[in-house]
């Protein structure tokens, strides 16, 4: 029965991202869907983007062995990163007309500063995808008694396929009824549960509610690791294309920072039930096999046949939803921004092809990364903080203020990334991707994950942008002032 009412419904996805493709005819149509999205549709459609795996497996898991210190990062941090997109980018990219935020470096800074943000963007949305798409296998997998590897590639197929006919219109309608789903499916998941009688909330103890965590030899951690754990799903996904591109389809700028702030308090109540499930089943003593199958393994302890259908279909909705933005957030990028300006002349409907192969390409990537076997909640820390450190620095003067130049935004998108890549363990992860995860050990100190590494990033990133605009404003008056 399971297998069925699952494939029905990815079916279903199907049809609808062909009925969207005939409304396609040009690129915007393909990338923002025409710029018809209402509040509504913003909403939702950001929600159901956000609210992926890591949100519903990976949280209740993190959530049932740290306490609530599991949820710094999701539901609260990725929830106050909403907020900040909704006050800081959504009117004004909006306005801007852009088709990706990467546009906006182009207009604001310079055709060299395009490039480097398109190029650090990319690969952490194809790592984003990726975690989803470990997911994706995991539920595949459990449903039909298939190995991992074959229901990982078999719902890569499925939603590469759909995503690459359908466009962002697609996608928004596939989000409304994916999100739809999500929310009655935890929803009925919450009731059985509390309604079982084996959960008891009294059990939760204080510990578990404390949001301060604690090392690898259970000491309390740093200040700088604090910091680093808020920081990271704040501001390191700030810049993600998969959640801006819904908010740049929308009808208006208010209309694009409406949507932003509700999809935020969504995010928020619905990011509370699966916390809630983590907080009680550890408190009761429920355990599962893995941290990423907490959440399914108490549905299927708790739900009859009927529901856990349900919240099975809930769980590929949250994936579904998220990847299916994702490849098309590396598709626009990789069009517009890196392919487009090397190809000009190229005609709209050459565009919307050259959109769809690169988004198939996009699945495939995703595809092979996903396949190294690391765990959904270590695929998204590293999404959320490589190379965005500058990003975010760069594009907040650039949209906020008149200080800087491309100069200054170049310097610090390099110092970010370069920051990034060895204080936050990219080299050790690189490595361990491609080897083993035995390698990890025999990698030197200086190329492992340094505390507070993003923090750093960031602030390094602040010192070069403002050192690099003062230096070159001062040049530029004295040359001025040379030439009188």
């Amino acid at each position: 029965m399971l297998i069925w009412a699952l494939a029905a419904y990815l079916v279903l996805q199907f049809v609808i991202a062909w009925m969207a493709s005939r409304t396609i005819k040009v690129e915007d149509d393909y990338f923002v869907a025409g710029r018809r999205l209402g509040v509504f549709a913003v909403a939702m459609s950001v929600f159901a983007t956000w609210f992926g795996a890591e949100s519903v497996m990976g949280a209740s898991g993190a959530i049932a062995s740290q306490g609530l210190a599991g949820g710094r990062a999701d539901p609260f941090g990725y929830t106050i990163c909403l907020i900040g997109m909704a006050m800081l980018l959504a009117f004004k990219l909006r306005e801007a007309g852009v088709l990706t935020f990467v546009d906006f470096f182009k207009q604001r800074f310079g055709p060299v500063s395009e490039k480097i943000a398109a190029v650090l963007t990319i690969p952490t949305s194809v790592i984003w995808a990726s975690a989803q798409l470990l997911a994706m296998g995991e539920i595949v997998a459990t449903v039909s008694g298939l190995p991992t590897g074959a229901g990982l590639l078999i719902g890569a197929a499925i939603i590469i396929g759909y995503t690459t006919i359908g466009g962002l219109l697609g996608d928004v309608i596939t989000d409304i009824v994916q999100g739809g789903v999500l929310i009655a499916g935890l929803v009925l998941l919450m009731i059985v549960v509390v309604m079982s009688g084996d959960f008891d909330f009294a059990k939760i103890t204080p510990d578990q509610l404390s949001l301060s965590g604690f090392d690898e030899e259970g000491n309390p951690e740093s200040l700088i690791a604090t910091l680093d754990t808020w920081m990271i799903p704040i501001l390191g996904s700030l810049v993600a294309q998969e959640a801006i591109s819904r908010f740049l389809g929308a009808t208006s700028p208010s209309v694009a920072r409406r949507g932003c702030f509700i999809a935020a308090g969504l995010y928020l109540v619905v990011g509370s039930i699966p916390a809630m499930l983590g907080l009680l089943g550890a408190a009761n003593g429920f355990q599962a096999e893995s941290q990423d199958a907490y959440l399914p393994e108490l549905a299927q302890a708790y739900l009859d046949p009927v529901l856990y259908v349900v919240l099975m279909g809930a769980l590929v909705s949250a994936i579904l939803s998220t990847v299916d933005t994702t490849l098309l957030a590396i598709s626009a990028i990789a069009t517009r921004n890196l392919i487009e300006p090397f190809a000009p002349g190229i005609p709209e409907k050459g565009k919307v092809a050259l959109g769809r192969v690169m988004t198939a390409f996009s699945g495939v990537v995703a595809l092979g990364v996903a396949a190294s076997g690391d765990t959904i909640k270590g695929l998204v820390e590293v999404a959320s903080s490589f190379g965005s450190a500058g990003i975010v620095v760069a594009l907040l003067f650039g949209l906020h203020t008149r200080f800087g130049n491309q100069s200054a935004a170049i310097a610090a998108m390099v110092t970010g990334a370069v920051m990034s890549f060895f204080g936050n363990g990219v080299v050790s992860w690189v490595l361990a991707l491609f080897l083993g995860e035995e390698v990890y050990d025999t990698i030197p100190w200086y190329y492992q994950e340094i505390e507070g590494g993003f923090v750093y990033a960031v602030v390094g990133s602040l010192i070069a942008y403002i050192a690099v605009a003062v230096l070159t404003s001062r040049k530029q008056t004295v040359d001025v002032a040379a030439a009188d």
